[in-house]
Protein backbone atom coordinates (compact mmCIF):
# COMPACT_ATOMS: atom_id res chain seq x y z
CA UNK A 1 0.00 0.00 0.00
CA UNK A 2 1.24 3.37 -0.91
CA UNK A 3 1.37 5.99 1.50
CA UNK A 4 1.65 10.03 1.77
CA UNK A 5 1.10 12.73 4.84
CA UNK A 6 -2.08 12.38 6.44
CA UNK A 7 -4.17 15.46 6.99
CA UNK A 8 -6.49 17.85 9.02
CA UNK A 9 -9.47 17.70 8.95
CA UNK A 10 -12.60 19.45 9.52
CA UNK A 11 -16.16 20.70 8.11
CA UNK A 12 -16.92 24.63 7.06
CA UNK A 13 -20.59 25.53 7.62
CA UNK A 14 -22.38 25.36 10.96
CA UNK A 15 -26.21 25.53 12.16
CA UNK A 16 -26.88 26.88 15.24
CA UNK A 17 -29.14 23.75 16.64
CA UNK A 18 -26.52 22.26 18.30
CA UNK A 19 -25.07 25.46 19.97
CA UNK A 20 -26.94 28.47 20.44
CA UNK A 21 -23.98 30.58 21.36
CA UNK A 22 -21.89 29.19 18.34
CA UNK A 23 -20.53 32.24 16.38
CA UNK A 24 -18.62 31.18 13.36
CA UNK A 25 -15.04 32.36 12.88
CA UNK A 26 -14.45 33.71 9.08
CA UNK A 27 -10.68 33.20 7.15
CA UNK A 28 -9.64 33.57 4.25
CA UNK A 29 -8.07 31.23 2.17
CA UNK A 30 -6.06 31.61 -1.00
CA UNK A 31 -6.21 28.76 -3.37
CA UNK A 32 -4.57 26.98 -6.92
CA UNK A 33 -3.87 30.25 -9.15
CA UNK A 34 -4.41 32.89 -6.43
CA UNK A 35 -8.54 32.87 -6.50
CA UNK A 36 -9.17 34.01 -2.37
CA UNK A 37 -12.44 31.99 -0.89
CA UNK A 38 -14.04 32.43 2.68
CA UNK A 39 -13.71 29.50 5.12
CA UNK A 40 -15.89 29.26 8.85
CA UNK A 41 -14.18 27.69 11.26
CA UNK A 42 -15.41 27.51 15.44
CA UNK A 43 -12.85 27.63 18.34
CA UNK A 44 -11.61 25.33 20.80
CA UNK A 45 -14.50 25.83 23.08
CA UNK A 46 -17.27 25.90 20.54
CA UNK A 47 -16.31 22.82 18.76
CA UNK A 48 -15.66 21.62 22.65
CA UNK A 49 -20.30 22.03 22.51
CA UNK A 50 -21.04 19.79 20.18
CA UNK A 51 -21.69 15.91 19.76
CA UNK A 52 -19.50 13.52 19.41
CA UNK A 53 -15.66 11.99 20.28
CA UNK A 54 -14.16 14.69 21.99
CA UNK A 55 -12.00 17.00 19.40
CA UNK A 56 -13.82 16.39 16.40
CA UNK A 57 -14.73 20.05 15.97
CA UNK A 58 -12.36 21.80 17.54
CA UNK A 59 -9.34 22.95 15.56
CA UNK A 60 -5.74 21.80 15.76
CA UNK A 61 -7.63 18.24 17.79
CA UNK A 62 -9.49 17.16 14.95
CA UNK A 63 -7.13 15.87 12.42
CA UNK A 64 -6.68 13.18 15.29
CA UNK A 65 -10.08 12.86 16.95
CA UNK A 66 -11.59 12.25 13.58
CA UNK A 67 -8.50 10.06 12.18
CA UNK A 68 -9.41 7.82 15.17
CA UNK A 69 -13.17 8.08 14.45
CA UNK A 70 -13.12 5.88 10.93
CA UNK A 71 -10.22 3.43 12.81
CA UNK A 72 -12.71 2.74 15.36
CA UNK A 73 -15.73 2.19 12.99
CA UNK A 74 -14.05 0.43 10.61
CA UNK A 75 -14.55 -2.92 11.82
CA UNK A 76 -18.74 -2.31 11.64
CA UNK A 77 -18.55 0.03 9.03
CA UNK A 78 -20.14 -1.73 6.21
CA UNK A 79 -22.70 -3.57 8.29
CA UNK A 80 -24.17 -0.92 9.44
CA UNK A 81 -24.15 1.32 6.74
CA UNK A 82 -26.08 -1.36 4.71
CA UNK A 83 -28.39 -2.44 7.61
CA UNK A 84 -29.29 1.62 8.39
CA UNK A 85 -29.46 2.51 4.99
CA UNK A 86 -31.90 -0.89 3.90
CA UNK A 87 -29.45 -1.37 1.54
CA UNK A 88 -30.15 1.92 -0.30
CA UNK A 89 -26.57 3.40 -0.28
CA UNK A 90 -25.39 0.69 -2.93
CA UNK A 91 -27.89 3.00 -5.40
CA UNK A 92 -26.68 5.98 -4.24
CA UNK A 93 -22.93 4.96 -5.16
CA UNK A 94 -23.79 3.75 -8.70
CA UNK A 95 -25.56 6.84 -9.01
CA UNK A 96 -22.68 8.54 -8.18
CA UNK A 97 -20.21 6.70 -10.33
CA UNK A 98 -22.39 6.95 -13.11
CA UNK A 99 -22.48 10.66 -12.51
CA UNK A 100 -18.65 10.91 -12.54
CA UNK A 101 -18.50 10.01 -16.27
CA UNK A 102 -15.91 7.03 -15.81
CA UNK A 103 -15.92 5.04 -18.47
CA UNK A 104 -13.61 1.72 -19.44
CA UNK A 105 -10.46 1.71 -19.79
CA UNK A 106 -9.94 5.51 -17.99
CA UNK A 107 -7.72 6.20 -14.98
CA UNK A 108 -9.96 7.16 -11.93
CA UNK A 109 -9.84 8.42 -8.79
CA UNK A 110 -12.07 7.78 -5.77
CA UNK A 111 -10.94 10.45 -2.57
CA UNK A 112 -12.06 9.64 0.81
CA UNK A 113 -12.50 6.03 -0.02
CA UNK A 114 -13.24 4.73 3.17
CA UNK A 115 -13.72 0.79 3.17
CA UNK A 116 -13.62 1.16 -0.87
CA UNK A 117 -17.41 0.84 -2.31
CA UNK A 118 -16.76 3.24 -5.10
CA UNK A 119 -13.53 2.11 -5.84
CA UNK A 120 -14.79 -1.26 -5.95
CA UNK A 121 -17.79 0.38 -8.57
CA UNK A 122 -15.24 2.12 -10.40
CA UNK A 123 -12.54 -1.43 -10.84
CA UNK A 124 -15.51 -2.92 -12.48
CA UNK A 125 -16.98 0.31 -14.87
CA UNK A 126 -13.15 1.12 -16.05
CA UNK A 127 -12.30 -2.71 -16.70
CA UNK A 128 -8.88 -4.60 -16.99
CA UNK A 129 -8.15 -1.93 -19.06
CA UNK A 130 -8.65 1.44 -16.95
CA UNK A 131 -6.78 2.43 -13.44
CA UNK A 132 -8.23 2.75 -10.10
CA UNK A 133 -7.27 4.91 -6.95
CA UNK A 134 -8.56 4.55 -3.68
CA UNK A 135 -7.13 7.19 -1.39
CA UNK A 136 -7.99 7.62 2.39
CA UNK A 137 -6.37 8.82 5.07
CA UNK A 138 -7.61 6.24 7.79
CA UNK A 139 -5.02 3.18 7.53
CA UNK A 140 -7.92 0.63 9.11
CA UNK A 141 -10.26 1.51 6.65
CA UNK A 142 -7.44 1.05 3.69
CA UNK A 143 -6.71 -2.12 4.96
CA UNK A 144 -10.54 -3.00 4.74
CA UNK A 145 -10.81 -1.99 1.63
CA UNK A 146 -7.47 -4.24 0.48
CA UNK A 147 -9.27 -7.36 2.45
CA UNK A 148 -12.26 -6.73 0.41
CA UNK A 149 -10.91 -6.67 -2.85
CA UNK A 150 -8.43 -9.27 -2.13
CA UNK A 151 -11.59 -11.73 -1.25
CA UNK A 152 -13.08 -10.76 -4.32
CA UNK A 153 -10.60 -11.64 -6.74
CA UNK A 154 -10.49 -15.37 -4.88
CA UNK A 155 -14.09 -15.63 -5.44
CA UNK A 156 -13.68 -14.89 -8.78
CA UNK A 157 -15.76 -11.76 -8.84
CA UNK A 158 -15.98 -9.65 -10.43
CA UNK A 159 -13.93 -10.80 -13.41
CA UNK A 160 -13.31 -8.06 -15.60
CA UNK A 161 -12.36 -5.64 -13.10
CA UNK A 162 -9.25 -3.15 -12.85
CA UNK A 163 -6.97 -3.33 -10.21
CA UNK A 164 -7.22 -0.89 -7.03
CA UNK A 165 -4.35 1.10 -5.86
CA UNK A 166 -5.11 2.15 -2.03
CA UNK A 167 -3.28 5.20 -0.87
CA UNK A 168 -3.43 6.74 2.50
CA UNK A 169 -3.13 10.42 2.01
CA UNK A 170 -4.88 13.92 2.45
CA UNK A 171 -7.71 14.88 0.60
CA UNK A 172 -6.40 18.55 0.68
CA UNK A 173 -3.25 17.27 -1.21
CA UNK A 174 -3.67 14.90 -3.20
CA UNK A 175 -0.18 12.89 -3.96
CA UNK A 176 -0.87 13.10 -8.06
CA UNK A 177 0.17 15.12 -10.79
CA UNK A 178 -1.96 17.47 -12.27
CA UNK A 179 -4.43 16.20 -15.44
CA UNK A 180 -3.91 12.59 -14.20
CA UNK A 181 -7.30 10.87 -13.80
CA UNK A 182 -10.62 10.72 -16.51
CA UNK A 183 -13.13 10.83 -13.22
CA UNK A 184 -13.27 11.30 -9.94
CA UNK A 185 -15.49 10.68 -7.04
CA UNK A 186 -15.69 10.68 -2.85
CA UNK A 187 -18.17 9.37 -0.42
CA UNK A 188 -19.20 10.74 2.69
CA UNK A 189 -15.97 12.69 2.67
CA UNK A 190 -16.25 16.49 1.42
CA UNK A 191 -17.77 16.96 4.78
CA UNK A 192 -14.93 15.81 7.00
CA UNK A 193 -11.86 17.73 5.08
CA UNK A 194 -10.86 20.78 7.16
CA UNK A 195 -11.02 22.79 4.05
CA UNK A 196 -13.63 22.24 1.82
CA UNK A 197 -12.48 24.65 -1.09
CA UNK A 198 -9.00 23.09 -1.24
CA UNK A 199 -10.16 19.49 -1.57
CA UNK A 200 -12.48 20.65 -4.46
CA UNK A 201 -9.46 22.69 -5.76
CA UNK A 202 -7.57 19.64 -5.21
CA UNK A 203 -9.60 17.83 -7.05
CA UNK A 204 -10.22 19.99 -9.82
CA UNK A 205 -6.35 19.76 -10.66
CA UNK A 206 -5.80 16.40 -10.56
CA UNK A 207 -8.92 15.80 -13.51
CA UNK A 208 -8.06 16.23 -17.37
CA UNK A 209 -10.08 18.67 -18.74
CA UNK A 210 -13.53 18.28 -19.56
CA UNK A 211 -13.78 15.39 -16.94
CA UNK A 212 -15.82 15.69 -13.61
CA UNK A 213 -15.86 14.53 -10.41
CA UNK A 214 -19.49 13.56 -8.13
CA UNK A 215 -19.26 13.92 -4.53
CA UNK A 216 -21.84 11.78 -2.64
CA UNK A 217 -23.24 12.88 0.89
CA UNK A 218 -25.75 13.97 3.22
CA UNK A 219 -27.47 16.77 2.40
CA UNK A 220 -27.85 19.71 4.57
CA UNK A 221 -31.53 20.55 3.38
CA UNK A 222 -33.32 23.62 4.18
CA UNK A 223 -36.24 22.56 3.87
CA UNK A 224 -37.81 21.77 7.50
CA UNK A 225 -40.12 18.46 6.95
CA UNK A 226 -36.87 16.60 5.49
CA UNK A 227 -34.40 17.84 7.75
CA UNK A 228 -36.84 16.57 10.75
CA UNK A 229 -36.68 13.27 9.27
CA UNK A 230 -33.23 13.14 9.10
CA UNK A 231 -32.75 14.32 12.48
CA UNK A 232 -34.91 11.19 13.21
CA UNK A 233 -33.83 8.47 11.51
CA UNK A 234 -29.65 9.92 12.79
CA UNK A 235 -30.85 10.67 16.70
CA UNK A 236 -33.79 7.95 16.77
CA UNK A 237 -32.25 5.46 14.75
CA UNK A 238 -28.36 5.50 14.10
CA UNK A 239 -27.15 6.58 17.01
CA UNK A 240 -29.04 4.00 19.20
CA UNK A 241 -28.12 1.15 16.33
CA UNK A 242 -24.61 2.28 16.95
CA UNK A 243 -24.72 2.57 20.85
CA UNK A 244 -24.76 -1.54 20.40
CA UNK A 245 -21.39 -1.85 19.09
CA UNK A 246 -20.20 1.13 21.81
CA UNK A 247 -19.92 3.14 19.14
CA UNK A 248 -22.82 5.96 20.04
CA UNK A 249 -20.18 9.01 20.19
CA UNK A 250 -18.65 7.94 16.72
CA UNK A 251 -22.27 8.44 15.36
CA UNK A 252 -23.54 11.32 17.57
CA UNK A 253 -21.32 12.84 15.35
CA UNK A 254 -23.05 12.42 11.97
CA UNK A 255 -25.88 15.34 12.91
CA UNK A 256 -23.68 17.77 13.79
CA UNK A 257 -21.51 17.37 10.66
CA UNK A 258 -24.04 17.53 8.38
CA UNK A 259 -25.59 20.84 9.90
CA UNK A 260 -22.33 22.38 9.64
CA UNK A 261 -21.92 21.33 6.31
CA UNK A 262 -22.27 23.46 3.10
CA UNK A 263 -26.14 23.38 1.36
CA UNK A 264 -26.53 22.26 -2.16
CA UNK A 265 -26.35 25.66 -3.47
CA UNK A 266 -23.23 26.81 -1.55
CA UNK A 267 -21.45 23.60 -2.58
CA UNK A 268 -22.36 24.34 -6.37
CA UNK A 269 -20.57 27.89 -5.58
CA UNK A 270 -17.73 26.26 -4.02
CA UNK A 271 -17.14 24.17 -6.67
CA UNK A 272 -17.09 26.94 -9.24
CA UNK A 273 -14.97 29.21 -7.00
CA UNK A 274 -12.22 26.31 -7.32
CA UNK A 275 -11.91 26.23 -10.77
CA UNK A 276 -14.90 24.05 -12.02
CA UNK A 277 -16.69 25.70 -15.39
CA UNK A 278 -20.33 23.49 -14.36
CA UNK A 279 -21.52 22.42 -11.19
CA UNK A 280 -24.66 20.67 -10.13
CA UNK A 281 -25.92 19.24 -6.62
CA UNK A 282 -29.08 16.68 -6.89
CA UNK A 283 -30.69 15.87 -3.59
CA UNK A 284 -31.39 12.11 -4.04
CA UNK A 285 -33.58 9.79 -1.85
CA UNK A 286 -36.23 12.30 -0.74
CA UNK A 287 -33.96 15.34 -0.06
CA UNK A 288 -31.57 13.21 2.70
CA UNK A 289 -28.92 12.98 0.57
CA UNK A 290 -27.18 14.82 -2.36
CA UNK A 291 -24.44 14.27 -4.83
CA UNK A 292 -22.37 17.13 -5.86
CA UNK A 293 -21.42 16.65 -9.71
CA UNK A 294 -18.89 19.39 -10.93
CA UNK A 295 -16.89 19.64 -14.60
CA UNK A 296 -13.43 20.93 -15.24
CA UNK A 297 -13.72 23.11 -18.60
CA UNK A 298 -12.40 21.68 -21.50
CA UNK A 299 -8.62 23.07 -22.91
CA UNK A 300 -8.72 25.64 -25.13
Amino acid sequence: MKTSISSKYDSSGFHSRYDRNFRPTPSSIQLAGGRMCTRIICTASEGDNLPGPRGAFSPGQEAAARQGLFNRIAPVYDELNNTLSFGQHWVWKQMTVKWSGARPGGKALDVCCGSGDLALLLARLVGPRGEVTGLDFAAEMLEDAAARQEAQRLEGMPPKAASITWVQGDAMSLPFEAGSFDAATMGYGLRNVANIPAALSELHRVLRPGCSAAILDFNNCTDPFPDAVQAFFLEQLVVPAARRYGLAAEYEYLRPSIKRFPTGSELERLAREAGFAVARHYPISFDLMGVLVATKGRAR
